[in-house]
C-alpha cells in the first residue's frame, strides 16, 4: 500500500508545473525574467545613462532636478516607491506607474488607472516597479506636455518668418 501511494505521489508531483504551458505563459515568464535582469542598481552614473537612453529632454537639468527631489537618491519616497521626482499618479495620460502611495497611511495600493481613480483627491504619489520605469514615465510626461516641434514651429512663425504661411509650408514639406 505504501509503495503504491509513494509511486502515485512521486509520479504526480515530479512533473513540471503546466500552469505556464503554451506560448502566452512562456512569453510572460520570459518577459518577467528579462525585466528583472534589465534593472540595474540606482547610482548617479546609471541614472545619467538612463536619462540619455530614454532621450529625456534637457537631461542635465532633469538629472539635477532628480538629485534635488530625491535627496541625492536617498529619500524615503525614492526608496519606498522608486519615485525619483515626487510625481503624482497620472489618471489621464499613459503611465508606467503600477500603483499609488498614500503617505498619510504609508500605504501602497497597486492597480490600474480606472481602479485608482477613487484616490485622485487624496495626497498621493506614483509607485513604480523600479527606478528605470520612473525615468521612462517622466519621458512619457515630457512627450505629452512638451511638444518641442510645435514650439519650434510656433517660434518660427512668430519671430522668424515674414511669410504668414511659412509654418504650413514647413509642415507640408516635412511630411
Amino acid at each position: 500500500m505504501f509503495a503504491a501511494f509513494f509511486f502515485i505521489f512521486f509520479f504526480i508531483f515530479s512533473f513540471d508545473d503546466f500552469s505556464f504551458s503554451g506560448d502566452l505563459g512562456e512569453k510572460q515568464l520570459r518577459s518577467r525574467q528579462y525585466n528583472v535582469e534589465k534593472v540595474v542598481p540606482l547610482t548617479k552614473e546609471s541614472l545619467r545613462s538612463e536619462l540619455d537612453a530614454q532621450q529625456v529632454i534637457c537631461p542635465e537639468q532633469v538629472y539635477a532636478q532628480i538629485l534635488i527631489e530625491s535627496a541625492h537618491l536617498e529619500s524615503y519616497l525614492t526608496k519606498r516607491t522608486n519615485n525619483l521626482l515626487g510625481m503624482r499618479y497620472p489618471f489621464r495620460r499613459k503611465t508606467k506607474a503600477i500603483g499609488i502611495f498614500l503617505p498619510e497611511s504609508n500605504l501602497i495600493i497597486k492597480g490600474t488607472q480606472a481602479e485608482l481613480k477613487k484616490y485622485r483627491n487624496e495626497n498621493h504619489y506614483a509607485v513604480f516597479e523600479n527606478w528605470q520605469e520612473c525615468v521612462s514615465d517622466y519621458k512619457l510626461w515630457q512627450d505629452e506636455c512638451f511638444k518641442l516641434t510645435d514650439r519650434y514651429l510656433s517660434f518660427l512663425g512668430k519671430y522668424y518668418a515674414e511669410d504668414t504661411k511659412y509654418v504650413e509650408k514647413i509642415k507640408l514639406l516635412s511630411k
